[in-house]
């Protein structure tokens, strides 16, 4: 493929692709960078979406262009091939080569430890979020794919042109309330798409005539405003002969309705019983919770099953001691109670669902707390093959999928936005978990193209419709990967083993605290788990550098690399500490300190004063503390270029520097701090150093200077990013307490010192420090949460895991 121009022809920047697609001429396009780079990613996504997701092997380049589109649209072209790199290293679990970027290229991936997700395409975005998904077919045999949102909306696609980005929906339904159900029910010509909103009124919709069939209003005797039953308990239900029927589930019974009349049919299926108060708190109470399941036995009949709660009371207020999922089975056509059965979770039921098992029997799905899913023989009822376990968190959705060859899968959606595909009768994953967009995933389907692709559809609290192919990849797990809160680098140490070659330090949103070597990205020890805390790197005399490792919790430990143990507890005779009144010190920095030998001291973080402590020795140095002021916030260490160190300390009244070998204040900034500000020292090589004071919508760049005598300290600049953007995204750190921005210095490849910054939106950005401008900004593509520069590397702490750029 022939090289394009720095500005190409706007025909080939907007058009190549489609030429590419019809040509099959992926790889070709994925070999020559400095053309793909020049090209509308919007333009290649579109076309790898329409002719080759889910149906051929896509080069990893392209494949990272149509998930990253619009991060790569969002970016100059030199920026790029940065982006792909790092889109598909959550693909592929591994960075391109290092040394492989082009010249004009800002950053290049020296190495990641990413945690592998399989992220979806992104058919459509609105603001109001999706709560409904259903496909379903029309005579022809095409697919429609219906998607139901809270602003009372339902838009449906063809499924042949949900993958054009360009095509429109074929029909949009406008509703006066939110659309939270989405079922189809047989009519006389076909299908008939139901839509169920927060009232009683059911709304009806020919798909065929593309005509509003009409609504009804169920239990039409009801009094006005009454609620006789909950908005999500809603099922549509085949009854022999072709009929469909609504399901709806009230907290004790379920009753069956003709959608197209409004009027209940056979008899009320009777659950748990009402009881009086005291009946609740001395027998324990039973309520159905709203997921419903139909299911057809081997021998023909039909069962409707419910999921519901037991629950033990213990106090006259209702309030509750024990909770159990539980399952409630009865045969539609008579109305009888077959069984109910305990399934083993604590807690409500969140997901219940039927899968088709390969011997063509129906099994119930269910799931409850603990992100394990259970699958139940209907016809026993008994449990069938083992428990599923891998969700990150709670499950809260579960659906299935047919895939290729014949073979259905079973989809869970998890509390931490991961959607999964399971094989239902080993338990195995299928494919790599889908890791949603933006937000959580409210809703799950399954759309099949005419060409044979299948794909998982999960519509998001962001207002996304979102598409996987679930077998795109296999299932690779990196067990070191995952959200980084803190790292610290260690220097070199000649004659040891492990440290004598630069190494990095993280500490994970578990407390689990791993050793990297900083070139490569390869772990260097076990993990060290009950690790909270961040930890600070204490140079010993004649010795190895230490891991002071401490969060208040428990007293200050000294872990060594090297033997992989600890060496040396700091103890306390404090009977309120022990007792966990108070918080334990913690080592915040260290610093220099000279008595006719050089040793390094730590500096001891005790409430609002800060001492110096002998990690050698385990004694106290110096004879009196630092004074933080009222309401601390933060504290550390600052080298100067003249080799002097400092200690500053921030609270609510200012900021204060002392020298640390006298104790002498040094400077005293009053100024009036908010209690979520965060001071951070800034430093370069040679350079003199910077505190970044940041609030909720500013960062600036103080220079502490003492040889200032008249202001003490002034602002240098200041950055337009805090610690709290904006519009606040959905998708939280994962990180606990308040989300820090992280910073640090570093230089760039012509050699100029800036400042760089990253935060919740995934955004590393890079500021001049002297005029506050913005230098360069990259999006990484998840939530960072800390950044450190160390030989020549830029390392970045994210919720997904580490990446090590090189400038």
């Amino acid at each position: 493929m022939a090289a394009a121009t720095e500005t190409p022809n706007p025909y080939i920047a907007h058009h190549l692709a489609g030429h590419v697609a019809e040509a099959g001429a992926w790889q070709e396009l994925a070999d020559a960078p400095h053309v793909l780079d020049h090209l509308d990613p919007r333009a290649v996504a579109a076309e790898a979406l329409r002719l080759g997701y889910g149906r051929t092997g896509l080069p990893d380049p392209v494949t990272a262009t149509l998930v990253a589109r619009d991060l790569l649209a969002s970016v100059a072209p030199e920026d790029r091939e940065t982006v792909r790199a790092l889109t598909t290293a959550r693909f592929v679990g591994a960075a391109p080569a290092a040394g492989t970027r082009r010249g004009d290229a800002t950053w290049s991936v020296r190495w990641t430890r990413l945690r592998r997700d399989l992220l979806p395409a992104i058919l459509t975005d609105r603001a109001s979020p999706v709560e409904a998904l259903r496909a379903f077919s029309l005579p022809d045999g095409r697919q429609l794919l219906a998607v139901g949102t809270h602003d009372g909306r339902v838009r449906l696609w063809d499924s042949e042109s949900v993958l054009d980005a360009a095509m429109p929906p074929v029909e949009e339904l406008a509703y006066d309330r939110p659309v939270h159900t989405l079922e189809t029910v047989a009519g006389p010509g076909g299908e008939i798409l139901l839509a169920a909103g927060t009232g009683r009124t059911v709304h009806l919709w020919d798909p065929v005539a593309r005509s509003t069939v009409g609504a009804s209003v169920l239990d039409p005797g009801a009094a006005p405003g009454e609620r006789t039953f909950r908005a999500p308990a809603w099922k549509a239900v085949s009854q022999p002969g072709g009929r469909s029927l609504i399901a709806v589930c009230d907290t004790h019974n379920v009753r069956l309705w003709d959608p197209f009349t409004g009027e209940p049919v056979g008899p009320e299926l009777i659950g748990p019983e009402s009881l009086t108060v005291a009946q609740a708190i001395t027998d324990g109470a039973e309520s159905l919770d709203g997921v419903l399941a139909p299911v057809t036995l081997p021998d023909g009949r039909a069962l409707l099953v419910a999921g519901g709660t037991s629950r033990v009371l213990d106090s006259i207020d209702g309030s509750t001691d024990f909770m159990y999922g539980r399952l409630w089975a009865w045969d539609i056509a008579t109305g009888e109670l077959v069984w109910k059965l305990l399934t083993g979770y604590s807690g409500t039921l969140t997901a219940l669902t039927t899968v088709q098992l390969r011997d063509g029997r129906q099994a119930l799905a269910t799931a409850g707390g603990g992100g394990v899913v259970r699958l139940f023989d209907p016809e026993g009822p008994t449990q069938v093959g083992e428990w599923l376990h891998g969700n990150g968190a709670d499950v809260v959705g579960a659906s299935t999928v047919r895939l290729r060859h014949n073979r259905t899968a079973l989809v869970t959606v998890g509390g931490d936005r991961t959607v999964r595909a399971w094989d239902p009768t080993t338990g195995t994953p299928v494919g790599a978990p889908m890791s949603a967009h933006n937000s959580g995933v409210r809703a799950l389907t399954s759309l099949h193209i005419a060409d044979g692709r299948a794909f998982v559809a999960g519509g998001g609290e962001d207002g996304t419709v979102q598409l996987w192919d679930p077998e795109s990849a296999g299932h690779i797990e990196d067990p070191l990967a995952g959200p980084v809160d803190q790292l610290v680098s260690m220097p070199v140490r000649p004659g040891a083993i492990r440290q004598s070659r630069p190494l990095l330090a993280s500490v994970d949103s578990d407390n689990t605290l791993q050793l990297w070597e900083a070139s490569s990205g390869l772990p260097m020890a076990q993990p060290l788990e009950d690790s909270a805390g961040r930890p600070v790197a204490v140079p010993m005399p004649d010795g190895p550098t230490l891991l002071a490792l401490g969060d208040g919790k428990r007293p200050i430990r000294l872990w060594d690399p090297e033997s992989h143990r600890v060496v040396r507890t700091m103890r306390s005779r404090n009977p309120f500490r022990r007792m966990h009144l108070i918080a334990y010190p913690t080592v915040v920095a260290t610093v220099p300190w000279r008595d006719g030998r050089r040793r390094t001291a730590a500096v001891v973080r005790d409430g609002s004063s800060l001492w110096l402590w002998d990690p050698a020795s385990g004694r106290s140095l110096g004879t009196s503390g630092f004074g933080m002021g009222a309401h601390p916030l933060d504290a550390g260490a600052l080298s100067l270029p003249d080799g002097r160190t400092v200690l500053f300390g921030s609270s609510e009244e200012g900021i204060r520097l002392w020298d640390p070998t006298t104790g002498a204040r040094i400077l005293d900034w009053r100024r009036k701090l908010d209690h979520r500000t965060t001071v951070t020292p800034v430093t370069w090589p040679g350079a003199h150093p910077l505190l970044a004071v940041t609030g909720d919508e500013i960062t600036c760049l103080v220079d502490p200077s003492p040889e200032d005598t008249t202001l003490k300290s002034r602002v240098r600049a200041r950055l337009a990013v805090g610690s709290q953007p904006a519009a606040e995204p959905s998708d939280l750190s994962l990180s606990s307490g308040r989300h820090r921005l992280a910073v640090t210095g570093c230089l760039t490849r012509e050699g100029r010192p800036v400042v760089a910054t990253g935060g919740r939106d995934g955004v590393l950005r890079l500021w001049e420090p002297r005029t506050g401008g913005l230098v360069h900004a990259l999006p990484v593509g998840a939530p960072i949460n800390a950044l450190l520069t160390m030989d020549g590397l830029l390392v970045i702490g994210t919720r997904d895991g580490l990446i090590a750029l090189e400038s």
